[in-house]
């Protein structure tokens, strides 16, 4: 689908939570099939609009958006360290890092539903409350968003405290995350629509 025609620029006004949805210029965002670095990622999970509703008929959760793990539920809960790419009708939207694994992550994304446009605190980030809002946005127009992750390998070191050997891990993240950013604006010439700058300290 035309991710960036008339009618969803129309859509896009008429919104009463447009301020919190960026649209995606589809001939600015990078095309996953053509991505060079896709083949060190693998498909986690689908994003896709919650309509889950209780045996009485009410919705199950507030939250209008979900996450739908294709690879065994273990390893998407695990506390793990992961980078991960988000695509909108496989362009990419977002690169980005977790340290705590990617049902966190995408957790803490939800709360981009507590926006004051839809009668809550606002109390969320501006990253989070762009993510939701914008997947929520394209959901409702029938695109396809997509998860795909990188688990990064555990570093650990060994260090002297107080005369005892301690073995530390190390949260290396971030670091991925910089560094594929600025990879990417290498190669295309910006950050993907919905990130944040990465780290400066390992900026090129």
């Amino acid at each position: 689908m035309d991710i960036t025609g008339k009618l969803v620029t129309a859509l896009h006004e008429a919104s009463k939570f447009k301020s919190w949805i960026k649209l995606i210029p589809q001939a600015d965002a990078a095309e996953w099939s053509t991505y060079a670095q896709k083949d060190q990622f693998k498909l986690v999970a689908n994003i896709v609009a919650d309509n889950d509703l209780k045996p009485n008929g009410e919705r199950r959760r507030q939250t209008i958006v979900k996450i739908e793990p294709l690879i065994p539920l273990a390893e998407f809960k695990q506390k793990d360290e992961w980078l991960y790419i988000f695509t909108i009708e496989d362009r990419i939207v977002k690169i980005g890092g977790s340290r705590t694994g990617l049902a966190d992550r995408f957790a803490s994304y939800l709360c981009g539903h507590h926006i004051p446009e839809r009668a809550k605190s606002g109390d969320c980030s501006k990253t989070n409350g762009f993510v939701y809002n914008t997947f929520d946005f394209y959901l409702g127009l029938g695109a396809k968003i997509q998860m795909y992750g990188m688990k990064i390998p555990r570093t650990a070191m060994t260090v002297d405290i107080l005369g005892t050997r301690v073995e530390i891990v190390a949260q290396t993240y971030h670091a991925y995350e910089s560094c594929f950013l600025e990879n990417y604006k290498k190669t295309y010439g910006r950050i993907p629509f919905l990130c944040d700058n990465g780290d400066p300290a390992y900026r090129a």
